[in-house]
């Protein structure tokens, strides 16, 4: 057990690690070094856990849907005939970041173990946001990222590829911290969670990031509802007022959603653009798709298919590259996950399991929202923790199955 409760620490420093090792490794060390970690997860939950079979806390209404995702995405490829290489790399993107929900699955099962997990990774994330703001501050170039149409607009990155996937990191880091601070009854704990909310959150706007400007919001509305529903009573006070203390710079980021020019010049090489191409690709190939791996985002464009876009959608994405029915799937997937979190919240009796429940429901809402205008979980980071966290609330629930 010793052994995967190293790899779990791993994982909680996972972000500074993938970036000290990209940087300064030799390139080939960086582009398997998470594979490698993977296998090692692998191997030890074989050799420590094989006989405890803890996927049978897996409900099945979570399971066909996963198995229909499964089929539609082995289907699109075995149709479309994807080259070998393409179809490796996009099931590498896909279906591996789920696999590190193994090591969750079979080490977060005991209160002390979850709560040390969470505080390394609130304190690493804390230090990421701090590296973030300074960024900002200095207006430090990223070595991992540059956008020509982000020009107008400084956008930390930190230590992230990316200002959207940095966002979708924080976002699902703030779920835990908000949850911890309302729901929590320990002063010190509050103090603690509070704090560190502070600096993600200002380091969340930095991003520039609306969609997951957006995904906070509605996460914390449905804290705020969970907490004491009649503090939603103060929502039009807080849209009221919010426009006078917000910066500027992000009230002019987000009043670009209002701009007709903005919709005008994305439908001409733009988001909207992209989603108009993948919508054409959905409808000449509504079973299959064009192959997984074959028309957006990162794999098509690294193996330099022909055509091959950025979609800034992932389920638009998925339909294009898997047909309608694996889109479907996927999205009853992610419903599924959420509907377990929902359930077991409900027969939940002690604080400490509730705000884990609602950190974990929050990371996988904010995620689900930020997809809708990006493909946030291709950012490999972001999908590790993203099904971490699933594989954590199958932990939960392994446990309060063996209780009963």
């Amino acid at each position: 057990m010793k052994n995967l409760h190293r790899l779990l620490w791993i994982l909680a420093i996972y972000p500074w690690l993938d970036f000290g090792i990209r940087l300064g490794l030799p390139s080939f060390i960086g582009s398997v070094w998470d594979d490698l970690f993977l296998l090692l997860i692998i191997v030890a939950v074989w050799f420590e856990k094989r006989n405890e079979p803890r996927y049978v806390a897996i409900p099945k209404y979570v399971q066909w849907p996963f198995y229909t995702f499964l089929f539609f995405s082995i289907g699109s490829i075995i149709v479309n005939v994807v080259p070998l290489s393409v179809s490796i790399d996009a099931g590498r993107v896909v279906f591996e970041p789920m696999l590190f929900a193994l090591l969750t699955l079979y080490t977060l099962d005991d209160e002390e173990m979850i709560d040390r997990f969470i505080q390394i990774l609130v304190i690493s994330t804390v230090l990421i946001a701090i590296a973030g703001i300074i960024q900002y501050i200095f207006k430090i170039d990223s070595v991992r990222w540059e956008h020509k149409k982000d020009a107008e607009q400084f956008r930390i990155v930190s230590i992230f590829s990316n200002p959207n996937a940095l966002a979708g990191y924080f976002n699902m880091i703030l779920s835990f911290t908000v949850a911890s601070f309302l729901f929590l009854k320990d002063k010190k704990q509050k103090i603690f969670y509070f704090l560190a909310t502070i600096p993600i959150l200002i380091a969340l706007l930095l991003t520039f990031s609306r969609s997951a400007w957006i995904a906070f919001f509605v996460m914390a509305i449905f804290f705020v509802f969970r907490w004491n529903k009649w503090w939603l009573l103060a929502l039009p006070v807080v849209g009221a007022i919010t426009p006078f203390v917000m910066p500027e710079s992000v009230i002019n980021r987000f009043a670009k959603l209002f701009d007709p020019t903005y919709y005008q010049m994305s439908s001409e090489y733009g988001r909207i653009a992209f989603w108009m191409a993948a919508f054409e690709k959905i409808k000449e190939n509504p079973i299959f798709g064009v192959g997984l791996g074959m028309f957006g985002d990162s794999v098509p464009q690294r193996h330099n298919i022909p055509f091959a876009t950025w979609v800034d959608n992932h389920y638009i994405k998925l339909g294009a590259e898997m047909g309608i029915l694996g889109a479907i799937a996927f999205i009853a997937l992610i419903l599924s996950i959420m509907l377990v979190a929902h359930i077991m919240y409900g027969k939940a009796t002690e604080v400490k399991q509730k705000v884990y429940l609602m950190g974990i429901a929050g990371a996988i809402m904010t995620m689900a929202i930020e997809n809708v205008t990006a493909s946030i979980l291709e950012a490999l980071t972001d999908a590790v923790y993203f099904y971490a966290f699933i594989g954590m609330l199958f932990a939960l629930h392994w446990k309060t199955k063996k209780k009963a």
